[in-house]
């Protein structure tokens, strides 16, 4: 049986006409290296990002087209370069369904290229999809505080400053080494705390997560202590 591609567009089904030769599936990781006293460099794990699959074909001008997989959807093929146009700017969601694989996801259209085959009519185009992952805003109540009629107390001051193991707020990018090479993510109002002290280095803090996982080094203009 031969495999076959559909989109799920709008809540109809499409079955594409013509297989494409080649599919490509692209899993990116987002793991970061890190420089660690005493270890050298060290990777650390993080979770895989949005898959990527595309592929190229085209849109045969005639229906009984050799090409064309048994049972496909006909439309001619400036119909099929309209509908794919409309889904991407509708801005919604649509279904990658391909047999014989496990691909049968959610995805949104990254980019979609056509041109047209002068001499046979066909339409020839390329198309790329990112996997899309649905997500909702919560709701959050916001309640009114009473005014106290007395004065609040002066907060007592507190010690700023930043020894191995205290609470820091991070706000600034993080490096792999305490040289500052290997510039990465940044942080943004980050609750983190402090493993190594370089003194002396551009960027001589050293941060984790709250759970120990290892993030980076900071200048000390980044981190301020909570």
């Amino acid at each position: 049986m031969a495999i076959k591609f559909y989109l799920d567009i709008g809540g109809k089904r499409y079955m594409l006409p013509v297989n494409p030769g080649e599919l490509e599936v692209e899993i990116p990781v987002n793991n970061q290296s890190t420089e660690v006293v005493k270890l050298g460099e060290i990777t650390q794990f993080s979770p895989t990002g949005l898959q990527s699959i595309s592929f190229n074909s085209f849109f045969p001008l005639k229906k009984n087209s050799s090409f064309a997989t048994p049972g496909a959807d006909w439309k001619a093929p400036h119909d099929y370069v309209a509908l794919f146009k409309k889904a991407m700017d509708d801005q919604k969601a649509l279904r990658l369904i391909i047999t014989d694989t496990k691909i049968n996801t959610l995805v949104s259209i990254d980019s979609f290229k056509w041109s047209l085959v002068d001499s046979t009519g066909d339409v020839e185009y390329s198309v790329s999809f990112k996997e899309y992952r649905e997500y909702a805003a919560k709701y959050v109540k916001t309640v009114a505080q009473k005014v106290s009629p007395t004065p609040p107390k002066p907060r007592p001051v507190v010690n700023q400053t930043i020894t191995p193991g205290c609470t820091v707020i991070v706000n600034g990018r993080l490096h792999r080494d305490s040289y500052g090479s290997g510039p990465g993510v940044t942080e943004v109002n980050a609750t983190r705390k402090v493993n190594f002290i370089a003194k002396g280095r551009s960027h001589p803090y050293h941060v984790t997560l709250l759970n120990g996982g290892w993030r980076g080094w900071v200048t000390a203009g980044s981190v301020r202590r909570i």
